[in-house]
């Protein structure tokens, strides 16, 4: 399974929100496929075994601080 989505970053604490959602990939099981940094736009691609580990990733991205406007592309 594979999850792209875009988010922007509205916290001045860029590397702090972007260790957040990195480790919470890490704890999730899930494949790094693509990290790109545009300023205070951030785009991943990530891979999973299984869809719920993408939908879970997707449910603690959105209580991490600091990010706005999260959307996926399929």
């Amino acid at each position: 399974m594979n999850l792209p989505l875009h988010f922007a970053i509205e916290s001045p604490h860029t590397l702090d929100v972007m260790e957040a959602v990195l480790a919470i990939a890490r704890r999730g099981g899930l494949q790094l496929g693509r990290l790109e940094l545009r300023g205070q736009q951030v785009y991943l691609d990530l891979q999973a075994a299984e869809q719920d580990l993408l939908d879970l990733f997707l449910t603690r991205l959105h209580n991490v601080i600091g990010i706005g406007s999260i959307e996926t592309h399929c």
